[in-house]
């Protein structure tokens, strides 16, 4: 169920992104097929003598009951950013609790716990290096503002071209084999670029989307006004300027 579960969030996300937030016919079908999807899932479960469904609910309902005491027990709170505190708190705690028992019900081996590991490894690569930051950034192991993530990110890109250079000095033939070192490089320039969103408030997911979409459009301007087997470079980089200005 894996990959289904995955593939029916994305068209979750598209239908949310397409209709701008409003809840449209097709976010309704999506949604739909999303929990179709757990329901399958925990289904599967409760056949093989798993969890069901009720106790997945369960779950999660006990879960924002504990992390939410200033909505459904006494405390109080005074901004948004201590509601964020306390949940995070609250799911240490928790998680502390996990870890110190084994799954025999005895006291559990001592294992390294990471920060890092928090982070879904199914997430798309982009999503992972931001949230990857994020932990890191709350441990303290962060740049003081985006200038020094941006500066980074110039580093990054310089090795890049470094990189670049002696692969094409080691193959003048053009041989695109044998780029281990450079595909290193592009790698931590990526992450830098993540970063840079980060510290600029910008998810970066959402925002090479965009780009994305943009490339799209002005790609399908080209496409209508030329025959591609008859026309050169330096003309469909005009059309792409002209769709451009005319913010395609």
């Amino acid at each position: 169920m894996a990959p289904h579960i995955l593939e029916e969030a994305c068209e979750a996300i598209d239908a949310i992104e397409d209709g701008q937030g409003t809840p449209s016919p097709a976010l309704r079908e999506e949604l739909g097929d999303l929990l179709m999807n757990i329901l399958l899932a925990a289904r599967i479960s409760e056949e093989s003598g798993g969890f069901s469904f009720r106790e997945v609910a369960e779950e999660i309902a006990g879960k924002l009951v504990r992390r939410h005491p200033h909505v459904f027990g006494g405390e109080k709170v005074s901004s948004v950013d201590e509601v964020l505190t306390r949940w995070n708190s609250i799911k240490e705690g928790e998680k502390a609790s996990r870890e110190a028992v084994s799954p025999s019900g005895g006291p559990a081996a001592r294992q390294p716990h990471s920060r890092l590991g928090e982070v879904p490894r199914s997430l798309p690569a982009l999503s992972t290096a931001f949230r990857i930051g994020e932990k890191a950034a709350k441990a303290g192991f962060d740049w003081p503002d985006a200038a020094g993530a941006l500066r980074k990110v110039e580093e990054e890109l310089r090795e890049v071209s470094e990189a670049l250079d002696r692969r094409e000095a080691a193959s003048p033939d053009g041989d695109i084999g044998g780029g281990s070192h450079l595909r290193h490089e592009i790698g931590d320039l990526l992450f830098a670029a993540a970063n840079l969103a980060r510290k600029t408030g910008i998810e970066p997911e959402s925002a090479l989307r965009g780009a994305l979409d943009r490339f799209r459009s002005r790609f399908r301007y080209i496409e209508e006004r030329v025959d591609f087997s008859r026309t050169s470079l330096g003309e469909m980089e005009k059309l792409w300027e002209e769709a451009k200005r005319r913010a395609v």
